[in-house]
C-alpha cells in the first residue's frame, strides 16, 4: 500500500521517456504505411472487405477518412520533434485509435501495443525534456511530472505479455509447438531474407525442436511480465525482452510490436535523472572519451558529468545512488567505466556481464564528493 500510494502521490523526471517519444513518430509512420500507400493508390478500407466493430462506429466521407490518415502522419513527426507535444500526442493518439476501431480486420494485437504506448505518451508531460518545446520555455530545470500515469503505462505494458504467455499456456496447439512449427514454415524464407543461418533454420524445422521451444517462448513471455514488477529482476526481464523481441521480428511479421517492444523498455528507468555523479580528469585521454561517450549516449538522462583538472588518478570516479544504509556508493576506475556501461542503453546489455566490485564507504569529506553526494540524496527522494 506504501508503495502504491507513493505513486499516486508522487512525482519525478521523465526525461528517460524521451527516446520513446523520439521514437514514436517512426513507428507511427510504419503502422500507416499500408493506409496511406493505398490512400495514394486512391483506395481505402470500405474498397475491400471489412467489418465494423459497432453499427454506431462514426464513418468519415473518403475525403476525410484519408485527410485523417495525414494528419495523424504529421502530428506523428511533430510528435518526435517535440513541438506542441500534448496536442500532437493526444492527436496522433486519437487517429490511430479511430483507424484501428475503424474494422475489425484492422485490428492486431501488436497494433493495439502501439495504441497503449501513444496513449501513454499522450497522458505524460514528455514534452518537458529533449523537444522543441523545452527549447521554446528555456526552463533550465522542468517542474516534477505526476507518477502515475506512468505506473498506469508499465501495468498495461506487462499485462501484454503477462497475457499472451498465459493464452499461450492453456492453448494446445501453442504448448504442444504446433503453432511454433507452422509459423517458422510460414516465415521462413523471411528468416532467411533477415540473415537467419540455414543451420538454425534446419533446427527450428524439426517437430521435436518445436515440443520444447514453445514452452520457452510461453515462459519467457510470463518472466518478462512478473519480472518486469520487481527492481531486483528487471534488469533480467529487460535481457529477455531484448532478445524475444528480436527474435520474433527475425521469424515472424509482427509489423511494429517488436519496435515498439524494444522501444517501450525506458519505461522502467527509474524516474530520476542526473543522480549519478561521474568526475573525470581532463588530462586523462581515456576519461575525457568515457565523458564524451556518456554525453552522447546517456538517452535516458541517468549522469550528470563533471571534470577535474590533471591526471589524477583514477581517471574517472562515480557516486552512485545511495545505498540501503544511506550513503553513497563511490567507484573509481575499472569499476566506474563498468557501471558506466551498464546505465547506457546502448552498452547495458554487454556490460552487465563485466563483474563488478561494489564499494560502500561513508559519506565523502573533500567539498567535491560532499556537494555531489548531496546532490545525489537530494535527487534520490
Amino acid at each position: 500500500m506504501r508503495t502504491l500510494q507513493r505513486w499516486l502521490d508522487g512525482t519525478g523526471d521523465l526525461r528517460a521517456l524521451v527516446p520513446l517519444r523520439i521514437a514514436a513518430g517512426p513507428l507511427v509512420l510504419l503502422h500507416l504505411r499500408p493506409f496511406l500507400a493505398d490512400a495514394i493508390d486512391g483506395r481505402i478500407y470500405a474498397d475491400t472487405f471489412w467489418q465494423p466493430y459497432a453499427s454506431w462506429y462514426p464513418e468519415l466521407p473518403r475525403a476525410g477518412y484519408v485527410a485523417l490518415l495525414w494528419v495523424t502522419a504529421v502530428a506523428a513527426v511533430a510528435l518526435s520533434a517535440g513541438l506542441f507535444t500534448r496536442v500532437v500526442a493526444i492527436v496522433t493518439a486519437a487517429g490511430v485509435a479511430y483507424n484501428l476501431f475503424l474494422s475489425q480486420t484492422h485490428f492486431h494485437h501488436n497494433r493495439a501495443f502501439l495504441l497503449i504506448v501513444l496513449i501513454g505518451l499522450a497522458v505524460l508531460p514528455v514534452g518537458r525534456w529533449g523537444s522543441v518545446d523545452a527549447m521554446l520555455r528555456r526552463r533550465a530545470v522542468p517542474a516534477p511530472a505526476p507518477l502515475w500515469p506512468l505506473g498506469l503505462l508499465r501495468f498495461e505494458v506487462a499485462v501484454a505479455y503477462w497475457a499472451s504467455g498465459l493464452s499461450k499456456l492453456i492453448d494446445g496447439d501453442w504448448w504442444g509447438g504446433l503453432v511454433t512449427r507452422l509459423r517458422i514454415e510460414q516465415y521462413g524464407d523471411l528468416a532467411a531474407s533477415r540473415g537467419v543461418p540455414d543451420w538454425m533454420l534446419e533446427i527450428a524445422g524439426n517437430a521435436g525442436f518445436h515440443w520444447w521451444f514453445a514452452k520457452v517462448v510461453v515462459l519467457t513471455e510470463l518472466a518478462i511480465g512478473v519480472g518486469l514488477f520487481w527492481r531486483r529482476t528487471r534488469l533480467v526481464s529487460v535481457w529477455l525482452a531484448i532478445g524475444f523481441h528480436l527474435a520474433i521480428e527475425a521469424f515472424a511479421d509482427v509489423q511494429v510490436f517488436s519496435l515498439a517492444g524494444l522501444a517501450a523498455l525506458v519505461i522502467w528507468v527509474t524516474p530520476r535523472s542526473g543522480d549519478r555523479i561521474l568526475t573525470v580528469h581532463t588530462g586523462n585521454r581515456s576519461a575525457r572519451r568515457l565523458a564524451a561517450a556518456v554525453r552522447w549516449l546517456d538517452w535516458t538522462g541517468r549522469f550528470t558529468v563533471t571534470t577535474a583538472g590533471g591526471t589524477g588518478r583514477p581517471a574517472a570516479t562515480l557516486i552512485d545512488r545511495p545505498g540501503a544504509d544511506g550513503t553513497p556508493v563511490i567507484r573509481t576506475g575499472r569499476d566506474a567505466v563498468v557501471m558506466v556501461l551498464r546505465r547506457l542503453p546502448v552498452t547495458f546489455w554487454a556490460a552487465a556481464l563485466v563483474p563488478i566490485r561494489t564499494e560502500r564507504r561513508r559519506p565523502p569529506s573533500s567539498t567535491g564528493e560532499v556537494r555531489a553526494a548531496a546532490s545525489v540524496e537530494g535527487v534520490g527522494g
